[in-house]
């Protein structure tokens, strides 16, 4: 990670303290520069303590046809698979919307430049209120 984007990282542990429930999942690419121990000691403690896993690397497993323009989204998605969570509530957070398919209700698009800046902040909370006041889903997921 680089240092611009470990300095955004407290401000998503201050969304995410008000929802408790909310586990991560990594989907970054510095996931495949280092191992998962290294990738974690980079993360504020209450983030850390958050993520459960990271995604599978593309080129590791067959994607649908319809997916494979879409490398991160199929990546969520065979993570999701093969941990039997694929009907659950999850939302991505990734500065590369081209890795997700058009209008995907899923994702949190933050800007290459800005990253996780006060307006994609708040479009988290948002979502995230938005979702918990439904109350129709047990197990949440923020992949990032």
């Amino acid at each position: 990670m680089t240092g611009y984007a470990c300095s955004k990282t407290p401000r998503l542990a201050h969304v995410l303290g008000g929802f408790p429930q909310v586990v991560l999942v990594l989907s970054t690419a510095w996931r495949q520069s280092g191992t998962y121990e290294q990738l974690l000691a980079l993360l504020p403690a209450p983030l850390r303590q958050r993520v459960i896993d990271v995604t599978p690397n593309f080129s590791g497993f067959a994607s649908t046809a319809a997916l494979a323009p879409y490398h991160r989204q199929a990546e969520c998605m065979h993570w999701m698979r093969l941990n039997g969570v694929q009907e659950e509530a999850w939302l991505a957070l990734d500065d590369r919307p081209s890795g997700f398919t058009p209008y995907c209700e899923n994702l949190i698009a933050c800007d290459p430049q800005s990253g996780f800046d006060a307006a994609v902040s708040a479009r988290l909370r948002s979502a995230l209120e938005r979702h918990f006041q439904r109350g129709d889903r047990s197990v949440d997921l923020l992949i990032c």
